[in-house]
Formats: structure tokens, C-alpha cells, sequence
């Protein structure tokens, strides 16, 4: 890279993380456990991106053995999220609020009420136990719920007690504590802006800092990992790899209450509510393919009000403390991509998570480890390995 930059070399790392979501930090935490020397490379501040962006809704993994490969992702991710809780709080103090909060799925459409009811089937192979509940049971949750109406007639509630959430930008915050406890190096607003290789090794990350233009840095590691979320397709092209991984923009609103409101999450379709233990209430979302423009927009904002009012009256009158959007990693198949960034073998990739970053993240972090290490994975990658169907 021709330069008149300051060059520094950042070495001897058993590990380099390029990017600093909450699935790279999972990674990092999961692999300095094992004792690895461990960097974390992140174009802004780490945890600030779709990570921090969405609302932590953890739904219930099956309780029974599966085949599937995103419900053995689910399942292994559901069972260790409480031990990540419990492993966070007391490592280093902060509750990141994972509770078993229950969650409450309404359908008022016909289109709805086909889905929810086909859900229903797909709960009980599962095993997961749900149940349908009458107006008077949704009251007994909350007063603050509304009747929904379908067409002319009552809308129909379902009761799914193990779904869970967190609050992420908690998680986010604990998870960067822990990553200073275990000696993990943290290059904030630090952009890897190529990863140069010779044969089937790359060798080396060649990144610029945003905070010192005149600063250059090449971190050198036996493994590197790739966690850069809707940003992958553009650093993998200059090595020739392509993927399916675009970005989808998800918008958000913040709404603070004197009170919690409602103890569980509240879904329908792709709408939900997210209440915190402070009375806070998280709303959204869209699926919006707008390329990499995160920002929000007043009708979206509009929209996600007047869904919210519909399901909880109580809202209208409640304060909106913030909206924003970010930008999540969709693949062209639902499924991330976890393994090795072939032809490289000490590369490796965790990306393409899209809505659920942050609820398959605690698996992702085993998995990875567990394949870095060489050693048999919990489940089986090959379903989420990089070169899959069409992409080459």
C-alpha cells in the first residue's frame, strides 16, 4: 500500500476480529477464553451499528431434537443466551435484563391468522409450548392492550411462554467490559480497508484510523475472522469472493412511560413491541432494501405509531425519547454465513445474520471457536458454508 502515512504493525495475535457487532465480540470473548490473544478491528464504536439498533427479542429454541439447521442454530443459541446472562453479570456487573418474558403473537388479518395458525404446527414439532388465549386472559397480562379486531371479528392471541429478550445496548455494554477484562485489544473507528494474501493465507489487514488521517496500521494474525455484517460484500470483492449479504434498514422508535406497560413482547407479523424494566418501550421494524442509507423517515415513523397505538391506546400519550434505524446483513438464503473464507484457510466468516445477530450470537460464538480451533462443531456448518447453491 503506497503511503506517506505513519505505518504501525499491530502482532502476534492468535485471532483478529474485523468487525466489532455483537457477533464479533461474542467470537472474541468465546476465543480469549480459550487463551487466544485476541484483536477487535470496528470501522465506528464497537456494538453501535445493527446490533445496537434492534431490540433483543430472543423467541424459544426447540425443546426437542431437531434437524433443521437454523432451528439447531436457534436452540443452542436459546440455551446458552442464560448462561451468557449469568456469565456477564458477574464477570463484570452489568445486567444485560435477559428475561424469560413470554411473548404474545396477535393476528387480525386473514393472512395472519393462517400464518400464526401454521406456526401453531410448527411450535408443537418443536416442542415448544404455546397456547391460545381469550381477550379476558390478554387483559389479565396487561389492561393497557386493546381489543384487536379481524375483519368484523375478534382478533386471535397467542401465549408463547420461554420466548425471551434482552436489552442490547446492555449486552453490547457488557460484552465490552469483558472484552477489556480478557485483554482483548479494541481498535475503535479503526476501517480495515484491505486484507492482503499470498497463496491460500492472508497475511496481513491493512487499516486506516478515522481519528488520525495520517495514520496507517497492519494488524498481523494466525486467523483472521470476519464479522463486518451488511459491510462483507464489499471488503470479500477484492479478494474475488462474492456472497450474497446486502443490507436491509430496519427503523425504531423509543417511547418512555412512567411505568412498564406490559411485561412481555408483543408480535404481529413483522411488527412488535419490546418493553424495558425502566418503562421503556422499543417499536418496530421494517424490512426496507435501500442500499447502505440509514436514516429514518416520517412515514415509517408514522406507520410504527399508529400500529402501537392500535395494540396499546396508552402509547399515544406516552413520550417518544428517540427513533433511529440500522442497517441489517440479509442473505440471499436466510442463512449466515459461519466457516472458513475459503480459499483461505486461517480466514474465516461470521456474517449474514440479518434480523438475528444478536439472537444467534451466543451459538455463532461456539461455533466458531469450535471450528477455528479444528476441533467438531455443536452442529453441523456445512448448511452455512460460504460457497452454498448459486453463490461462487
Amino acid at each position: 500500500m503506497q503511503s506517506d502515512a505513519e505505518v504501525s504493525l499491530a502482532s502476534h495475535y492468535d485471532l483478529a476480529v474485523l468487525g466489532g457487532g455483537v457477533v464479533g465480540l461474542s467470537i472474541a470473548v468465546q476465543c480469549a477464553k480459550l487463551g487466544w490473544r485476541v484483536c477487535v478491528v470496528e470501522r465506528g464504536q464497537v456494538g453501535k451499528e445493527a446490533s445496537w439498533a434492534g431490540a433483543g427479542i430472543l423467541p424459544a429454541g426447540a425443546t426437542v431434537s431437531v434437524d433443521d439447521p437454523i432451528e439447531q442454530l436457534r436452540q443452542l443459541s436459546d440455551r446458552l443466551h442464560e448462561e451468557w446472562a449469568a456469565w456477564l453479570l458477574d464477570f463484570t456487573q452489568i445486567d444485560n435484563e435477559y428475561r424469560r418474558s413470554g411473548g404474545l403473537y396477535l393476528a387480525r388479518s386473514p393472512a395472519e391468522r393462517a400464518t400464526l395458525r401454521g406456526n401453531c404446527i410448527w411450535w408443537e414439532e418443536l416442542g415448544i409450548g404455546y397456547r391460545k388465549l381469550s381477550m379476558h386472559e390478554v387483559c389479565n397480562l396487561s389492561a393497557t392492550i386493546a381489543p384487536i379486531e379481524s375483519y368484523g371479528s375478534a382478533g386471535e392471541y397467542y401465549w408463547i411462554q420461554r420466548d425471551a429478550k434482552l436489552r442490547n445496548p446492555r449486552h453490547l455494554a457488557a460484552l465490552k467490559v469483558a472484552c477489556r477484562k480478557l485483554n482483548i485489544d479494541l481498535f475503535e473507528h479503526t476501517e480495515v480497508l484491505e486484507l492482503n494474501a499470498s497463496g491460500s493465507t492472508i497475511e496481513r489487514a491493512e487499516c486506516a484510523s478515522d481519528l488520525h488521517e495520517d495514520h496507517r496500521m497492519q494488524i498481523v494474525a494466525q486467523r483472521y475472522c470476519l464479522t463486518t455484517g451488511a459491510w462483507t460484500a464489499q471488503l470479500l470483492k477484492p479478494l474475488g469472493i462474492e456472497t450474497g449479504i446486502y443490507p436491509v434498514r430496519g427503523q425504531m422508535q423509543l417511547y418512555r412511560f412512567d411505568q412498564i406497560p406490559f411485561p412481555c413482547v408483543i408480535n404481529e407479523g413483522h411488527r412488535y413491541m419490546v418493553p424495558r424494566e425502566d418503562g421503556r418501550v422499543l417499536v418496530g421494524s421494517c424490512e426496507e432494501e435501500v442500499g447502505f442509507v440509514k436514516a429514518t423517515t416520517q412515514e415509517m415513523m408514522e406507520q410504527l405509531k399508529a400500529w402501537a397505538v392500535s395494540v396499546c391506546p396508552k402509547l399515544a400519550q406516552a413520550t417518544l425519547e428517540s427513533q433511529w434505524s440500522g442497517l441489517r446483513p440479509g442473505s440471499i438464503d436466510a442463512f449466515p454465513y459461519l466457516g472458513t473464507l475459503y480459499p483461505y484457510t486461517n480466514g474465516f466468516i461470521a456474517a449474514g445474520h440479518f434480523r438475528h445477530g444478536l439472537h444467534w450470537s451466543t451459538a455463532t460464538a461456539l461455533l466458531m471457536g469450535q471450528h477455528m480451533q479444528g476441533e467438531s462443531t455443536a452442529i453441523d456448518l456445512e448448511p452455512f458454508r460460504l460457497h452454498r447453491g448459486n453463490v461462487q
